[in-house]
C-alpha cells in the first residue's frame, strides 16, 4: 500500500501535512465502515469544524478517494449530500477458510465484492499444504481482476478454531512452525489479520448488522461447529488470549461421541451442523423414512446441514424432528449464557440458522423452561439479517480498522 507519511517525491511530511493526512485517513476509515455519511455526521465523529471537514472532503475528492453518492433524507430544508469512498479508492482481500472449502474475495472501497469469489474445494484437514494453493489462487484472482496492488490495504482471513488474534496463531488448524499470520504475510506480500470465524461474524454484526449501536449482544455461529461471539459494553470481547467464545465445547451430555476437540459430551456433539448430518445419516441407516435419501441420490455421505434444513423447509418430518432436538439443546445452553451475560440481543447465524422457525421455536421454548424469566423476558432472539458472506466482510472491516488505527497512532 502507498506510504501515507511520504510525499510523492519520497520526502517525509512536516507536522502540519502529517496532521492533515491523519485526518483524511480517519475520514476514509469512517466512510469505509459506514458506507455513506453526510458532512454533519462526519463532523460529529471527528470533532472538527464544518469548513475543515468540507476542505478535507474536497481534497479527498481530488485525490480520487471520495465522491458524492447521493443525498440523505431530510425532515425539512435542503437535503444533505452523502459522501462515500470511490469503489476503486482501495481494495481488501477477504479469505474464508472453512472445514471443507476455502473462498477468496476481493472487496472494493465500499466493502462490496468486485467479482464472483474464487472457491477452492479443499479440506482444512489437508493441513498446511493448502496454504500455497490459497496464496496462488489469491494472486491469480488479483491479476485477473487487474487490481492495482498499491491500492490493496491487506488481507483478512477468517478461520475456525482457537485463534489468537494478536499473535496470529491458530492452535487448532494449519499449525505451522511460525505464526500462521506471518506465513500468509510473507507469501502474499500484504498486511494480514487472522480471526476466528465466529468473532469475524460478530464484528460484522457490530459494524453493519443488528448489533450496531448496541451494548451487549451475543452472536451464535451455528455451522459445522458452534461458535460464540460477544459484544460487551459495545466492543468485541476476545478474552485474555483472544480465545473466548468456545461455547460449542461446553460439556453438556454424557455420551461416547468424540468431539473434534478430542473430548466427549461437548455441545457440538449434539447440536452442531456436524451432529445434524451425523444424526440424519444414522437415522436413515436405522430405517427412518425421509426425503433426505432422495435429495442426496441415496449417497448418505453427501448429507450436510444445508440438506437437512432444505428437507425440513420442504416439510420432511424426520428433518424437522432432528432440528427440534438440536434447538432444544441449544436453547438449554443459551439459557445459561443469558443468566451469565444478561444480553439485550442474541443473533443466530450460520447454515443451521437458515432453518428459521424450525430452530428458533425450540430454542425459545427451552429458554422458557431453563432460564430465569426476569432475565429472559428482556432478551430478543433473532436470525441474522446479514448474508452468508458477513464473516469475511467482518474480517476485512477488522483489517481496515487495524491498518488505519496503526496509521493514526504512528
Amino acid at each position: 500500500m502507498i506510504d501515507p507519511f511520504r510525499k510523492k517525491d519520497g520526502n517525509e511530511l512536516n507536522t502540519v501535512e502529517l496532521k492533515k493526512v491523519l485526518q483524511k485517513q480517519k475520514i476514509t476509515k469512517l466512510l469505509y465502515l459506514n458506507k455513506a455519511l453526510t458532512n454533519p455526521e462526519i463532523n460529529a465523529q471527528m470533532g472538527l469544524s464544518t469548513p475543515k471537514i468540507i476542505s478535507l472532503l474536497n481534497e479527498l475528492k481530488s485525490d480520487g478517494i471520495v465522491e458524492e453518492i447521493g443525498q440523505a433524507d431530510s425532515s425539512g430544508g435542503r437535503r444533505p449530500i452523502l459522501f462515500g469512498l470511490r469503489r476503486d479508492a482501495l481494495y481488501t482481500v477477504g479469505i474464508t477458510i472453512n472445514l471443507y472449502r476455502t473462498t477468496i474475495f476481493i472487496f472494493d472501497g465500499r466493502n462490496e465484492a468486485i467479482c464472483e469469489p474464487e472457491i477452492l474445494n479443499v479440506s482444512i484437514s489437508e493441513g498446511v499444504g493448502i496454504i500455497d494453493l490459497i496464496v496462488s489462487r489469491t494472486n491469480a484472482l488479483i491479476e485477473q481482476q487487474k487490481v492495482n496492488c498499491a491500492k490493496i490495504v491487506g488481507a483478512g482471513i477468517e478461520i475456525p478454531g482457537l485463534v489468537n488474534y494478536e499473535l496470529g496463531v491458530n492452535f487448532t488448524h494449519l499449525r505451522t512452525s511460525k505464526p500462521l499470520l506471518d506465513v500468509f504475510q510473507e507469501k502474499l506480500g500484504l498486511p494480514v489479520i487472522i480471526e476466528n470465524d465466529a468473532k469475524a461474524r460478530t464484528y460484522a454484526e457490530l459494524k453493519f448488522g443488528a448489533a450496531k449501536d448496541r451494548k451487549n449482544v451475543l452472536v451464535l455461529e451455528l455451522d459445522w461447529g458452534i461458535g460464540l461471539g460477544m459484544v460487551l459494553n459495545g466492543k468485541l470481547y476476545r478474552g485474555k488470549n483472544s480465545l473466548a467464545g468456545e461455547f460449542g465445547h461446553l460439556p453438556m451430555v454424557d455420551n461416547d461421541i468424540l468431539c473434534a476437540c478430542g473430548k466427549k459430551g461437548c455441545l457440538e456433539t449434539i447440536a452442531s451442523g456436524t451432529a445434524i448430518a451425523r444424526m440424519a445419516r444414522e437415522g436413515i441407516k436405522a430405517g427412518k423414512s425421509s426425503m433426505l435419501t432422495r435429495l442426496v441420490n441415496e449417497d448418505l455421505d453427501k448429507i450436510d446441514p444445508q440438506t437437512v434444513v432444505k428437507a425440513a423447509n420442504a416439510g420432511d418430518q424426520y428433518s424437522i424432528t432432528i432440528l427440534t432436538s438440536v434447538g432444544q439443546w441449544l436453547g438449554k445452553s443459551i439459557a445459561s449464557l443469558i443468566q451469565i451475560f444478561n444480553p439485550e440481543l442474541i443473533i443466530l447465524s450460520g447454515r443451521v440458522s437458515n432453518a428459521g422457525q424450525y430452530i428458533l421455536t425450540p430454542i425459545q421454548q427451552a429458554i422458557n423452561v431453563y432460564c430465569n424469566p426476569d432475565l429472559s423476558k428482556e432478551v430478543k432472539i433473532q436470525i441474522s439479517e446479514l448474508d452468508k458472506y458477513a464473516g469475511v466482510r467482518g474480517v476485512t472491516a477488522m483489517l481496515m480498522e487495524k491498518v488505519m488505527s496503526k496509521i493514526e497512532t504512528k
